[in-house]
């Protein structure tokens, strides 16, 4: 299946800005990765620092600094509760003033910005692929602060939050705040009350709801509304979603197309890391017999590597050894470390 394309909406008059005008390069790439994982109806993403830093290219340091600045400058709001992860919010419009701290750590743009709709193909391994852009529809929706899976950090600024443990065995649904393993089951990472009763499900009902109902099953109900939201074919969000939790909805068939090449996706992404894994330990038990052939071979008597390498030569095939017979051709180094670790001959 060929990779959808996604777009960011950036307006116009955001761009002609005095705030815009005064972002750095960094800035700017921040600003539009944070756009990419952002929920289409509610403008709220949930990447970590380590996630933004690597879609940016750029160090965690500098990804934190940008934040900052675009906090500051009004083009992005920022959440933090306690025991969870900073939540952001893209700000589309223009700031009537950026504030005066900001333009002391502000540099100025590298290079043209375009105007318009931002094209932002996914071509990264661990990248997004959203659902549908959820602009449309009838779902009520507020800030939902998503609640992380790994390590958390302290309340207060970025600056202060831990970095959570890279979580390879899953795949973000962006756009939402739930996870895909391979095996194709969803992962909660937030509060599923605080999730619904953002959504319009009145707070007791939304309580009972947790507490009966599996959160794959809620999860399942959710994305389904997510979609039909984008398609504006959903009228009563806060009923669907009730009669689908209680009813035990399934993924709707588009829904779960759209997983299964995120799954997909996934599963190649594995296969990648055990590659390279493999790799990684099979240099390094490389690496490890090579110097300890040289500690060997340097602590060796001359007399014994000369009488080692005869041997050797005489061991070994003839056209390995025929156009370099030395300790230099790595088969004969092998063979040489391999006699003076067995046991001695005559």
């Amino acid at each position: 299946m060929t990779p959808t394309s996604y777009f960011f909406r950036v307006e116009h008059d955001l761009l002609r800005s005095e705030a815009f005008k005064t972002l750095g390069g960094s800035a700017i790439k921040v600003y539009l990765v944070i756009g990419l994982y952002s929920d289409f109806g509610t403008d709220w993403a949930y990447p970590s620092i380590r996630t933004i830093a690597s879609q940016a290219g750029l160090s965690r340091q500098t990804a934190l600094v940008a934040i900052e600045q675009l906090t500051q400058m009004g083009l992005l709001a920022t959440h933090k509760a306690k025991g969870r992860s900073t939540a952001y919010r893209i700000i589309r419009q223009a700031p009537q003033r950026p504030l005066r701290s900001a333009s002391h750590s502000a540099k100025r743009a590298e290079g043209p910005v375009k105007t318009g709709l931002i094209s932002l193909e996914d071509t990264s391994q661990s990248g997004p692929i959203s659902l549908e852009d959820a602009s449309a529809g009838g779902l009520k929706s507020e800030p939902v602060p998503a609640q992380s899976v790994g390590l958390t950090g302290h309340e207060g600024r970025p600056e202060e939050e831990c970095i959570p443990k890279e979580d390879t065995t899953s795949i973000p649904i962006p756009g939402t705040p739930f996870r895909l393993t391979a095996e194709g089951r969803l992962l909660v990472a937030v509060d599923l009350q605080e999730l619904l009763t953002n959504q319009g499900i009145p707070g007791q009902l939304a309580e009972r709801l947790v507490a009966q109902k599996d959160p794959e099953a809620v999860a399942k109900v959710l994305l389904n509304a997510f979609y039909l939201q984008s398609q504006g074919k959903l009228q009563n969000g806060p009923g669907y979603i009730r009669a689908g939790i209680e009813d035990g909805y399934e993924l709707l068939p588009q829904v779960a197309s759209r997983l299964e090449v995120r799954r997909r996706e996934l599963e190649a992404q594995l296969r990648r890391i055990e590659v390279q894994q493999r790799q990684t330990r099979e240099a390094r038990d490389q690496a490890a017999e090579q110097a300890a052939i040289t500690y060997m071979l340097e602590h060796l008597d001359p007399k014994e590597i000369d009488r080692l390498l005869e041997q050797a030569l005489r061991l070994l095939p003839e056209p390995i050894v025929r156009r370099n017979p030395t300790l230099s051709n790595p088969f004969v180094r092998g063979k040489v470390y391999e006699l003076a670790c067995g046991e001695p001959k005559d």
